[in-house]
């Protein structure tokens, strides 16, 4: 039996689904990203972008839908620090493909794609309000380990956040 592929490096074509989700509002809401991003932009960093982890200090990878091969969102490894061997992980799925699976496998992918590279642990900054963030990084198996008070300002009003942590047993670790 094959095993799916649900993640890919990002491809020049792309270039419109990354114009529709990093200016979707849903989606805005939870980055840092302050103004919308042009289409400029976006293909600026899909041509400077060298694809390597440990050489950008991120990676932004394309989400496929196994079921029609269509891309549908991106999965961001991003915050790397090489010196404690973590980075965190984020993902930005379309409306119409999520609660299908698609999430959990991009996911379970790019654990075993941080495992290759060497890094203890990734982990998730989310929304309270996130349902389907939480769920997904609750359902894959990772701790919720603190509540980041007030963390994101939304509508004029903070919220708090909650950091989902998933790290790989090593030889010396405690855990």
């Amino acid at each position: 039996m094959t095993q799916m592929k649900y993640l890919r490096a990002v491809e020049p074509e792309d270039l419109d689904l990354m114009y529709i989700v990093e200016n979707d509002a849903a989606i805005f809401r939870y980055s840092s990203t302050t103004v919308p991003l042009s289409c400029f932009a976006l293909k600026q960093y899909i041509e400077n972008s060298s694809g390597d982890l440990y050489t950008d200090s991120q990676v932004r990878l394309t989400i496929m839908n196994p079921q029609n091969g269509c891309a549908c969102g991106f999965l961001d490894i991003t915050d790397l620090s090489a010196k404690h061997s973590r980075a965190q992980v984020g993902i930005a799925l379309l409306p119409e493909v999520q609660g299908r699976g698609v999430a959990t496998g991009a996911l379970r992918e790019a654990e075993h794609y941080a495992r290759q590279q060497g890094l203890f642990q990734l982990y998730a900054i989310v929304a309270v309000d996130n349902y389907n963030g939480r769920l997904l990084f609750d359902r894959a198996g990772y701790d919720a380990t603190a509540v980041l008070q007030e963390w994101f300002l939304m509508d004029g009003e903070y919220m708090d956040a909650i950091v989902f942590q998933h790290s790989y047993k090593s030889v010396g670790t405690t855990r």
